[in-house]
């Protein structure tokens, strides 16, 4: 997440938006559905014109239910905010190719559904409308879903702060009601990802302000995310703001700014997660393997206020597999890494266990009071987890020192634990060679499986009373059989 989030949306970004879409209305672009290549049909009515195996531009906002077939291509056009609405649901069939033209953006409404249900031997594809081989980083806004489950963006208990359940997708004005997420709906219901892949997004709105690969806003526990891919985005991999969604078997490759990044009140819960930081881009801020905040930071307001909102920040994510770039040097000319393991602050919480974190030039990041005061309340830890060549080798840590300087201090809490309530509750983590194989690191076919001999097979604690999280032996994301394989790619962008 790049710099500070705020609840308003500034006057740049304002015109930036009015602008794109204006373009998009009046057909600047030229995305005009040529008669040979019919829209998408709405669902129980029939086509007037040929509809297999067309190239079809996605011009207009969906406002009924629609099916997506395999059998055409689907296209959003440039600067298109294409807004699924009014409750309709989009289905969109296995084996479907979505490509966003530059700017472009799929954004699922509150009250709408997504319903992006693909199959290991078809998996649904969001992807840059570059050619193979061409495409960038960045191209494109990727997906947003939009929805009505808790959030604590203007929660903040300042005085003479204004109060209220949602707000408004920090790219879009007031003015775009369809642009609000948020609410007081737990199990909310925006549909499923399952077996989908989405590709070279993060589009720069403003200055220092992305869309991610994927983003879920306020999205309730009753959504289904299963198998995603999110991949050679610009900016995070994937971010959750607020909400109860629960997410399983994700992989977020090769990223630029963070691989997993959760903010305003998330509480859901992962299990299964890859983050493969291994292309990071740190020239503007640090490319970090996790990052997590209670809330954005207003310099107008008081932190105390701030990282209080409720709801807290409180995940519980077991069995991730996080890889970065070990000999990876921002390009500032400062000498400052900027690729941090993780970086936990602004007052956050997280219940995190069953990890494997290797390969950063930086290690772990605690900061503030407000974060430290989670930690001594027990609702803040890391426990059970490998953490192996992270941090700058010195006398004391030939395999990387993990302990981050400046904020809080580290050290006593991943190695020992943290006391609560006058009793030290050990975080049982390893500092050893998780022995991962040695494709984990591949940009074009990684593999993510544990070696046969690899200490991390066994010993995995899921949390206890809870049918979410399977029952695995093994700590990190896969064991010796790997479940990215057969629906994931990893296409590289055109060379600079």
């Amino acid at each position: 997440m790049r710099a500070y989030r705020i609840r308003t949306w500034a006057t740049a970004a304002s015109l930036s938006l009015a602008t794109m879409i204006g373009a998009a209305a009046c057909g600047d672009d030229g995305s005009v559905t040529p008669p040979d290549a019919p829209g998408p049909t709405p669902d129980g009515q029939e086509s007037d014109g040929p509809v297999a195996g067309q190239t079809i531009r996605l011009s207009e906002d969906i406002t009924a239910n629609t099916t997506l077939k395999a059998e055409n291509t689907y296209i959003i056009p440039r600067l298109k905010p294409l807004f699924v609405t009014n409750g309709a649901t989009l289905t969109i069939e296995p084996g479907t190719v979505i490509k966003g033209e530059q700017g472009s953006v799929l954004v699922i409404a509150r009250g709408s559904k997504i319903m992006a249900e693909g199959t290991k031997e078809k998996p649904i594809v969001l992807t840059s409308s570059q050619a193979d081989g061409q495409k960038v980083k960045g191209f494109w806004g990727g997906l947003l879903v939009l929805g009505k489950a808790p959030i604590n963006n203007n929660h903040v208990m300042a005085p003479g702060a204004a109060q209220s359940d949602d707000t408004t997708f920090e790219a879009f004005t007031s003015a775009i009601p369809d642009g609000k997420f948020g609410g007081t709906d737990p199990h909310d219901n925006s549909g499923v990802l399952k077996y989908v892949r989405v590709e070279f997004a993060g589009f720069n709105f403003v200055s220092n302000r992305e869309f991610n690969n994927v983003t879920l806003c306020g999205v309730g526990d009753a959504t289904v995310v299963d198998y995603l891919q999110v991949h050679g985005g610009s900016d995070d991999g994937i971010e959750l703001f607020g909400g109860t969604v629960n997410v399983k078997h994700i992989v977020s490759s090769q990223n630029q700014d963070d691989g997993f990044d959760t903010d305003n009140g998330w509480v859901g819960k992962g299990q299964f997660i890859v983050v493969q930081d291994v292309d990071p881009q740190a020239s503007a801020e640090a490319s970090n393997g996790y990052e997590s905040d209670n809330h954005a930071d207003d310099p107008m307001v008081d932190n105390a206020f701030e990282f209080g909102a409720l709801p807290r920040t409180l995940p519980t994510v077991s069995n991730v597999t996080v890889i970065g770039k070990r000999d990876y040097h921002a390009p500032d000319g400062m000498g400052h890494y900027d690729h941090f393991a993780a970086v936990i602050r602004r007052g956050t919480a997280g219940h995190y266990s069953n990890h494997i974190w290797v390969g950063f030039t930086e290690g772990f990041s605690f900061r503030d009071t407000a974060t430290d005061e989670q930690i001594t309340a027990g609702n803040l830890f890391i426990k059970n987890t490998y953490i192996f060549n992270v941090g700058p080798v010195d006398a004391d840590h030939p395999n990387g020192n993990p302990f981050a300087p400046g904020g809080l201090n580290e050290e006593p809490y991943l190695t020992n634990g943290a006391t609560v309530n006058g009793t030290l509750q050990p975080w049982n983590n390893h500092f050893a060679d998780p022995k991962l194989v040695a494709e984990a690191t591949s940009l074009t076919a990684p593999s993510f499986a544990l070696q046969a001999d690899s200490p991390a097979l066994t010993g995995a604690e899921q949390p206890a009373g809870d049918a979410f999280f399977e029952a695995v032996t093994f700590v990190g994301a896969v064991g010796t059989e790997d479940w990215t394989a057969g629906w994931t790619a990893y296409p590289q962008p055109a060379a600079p």
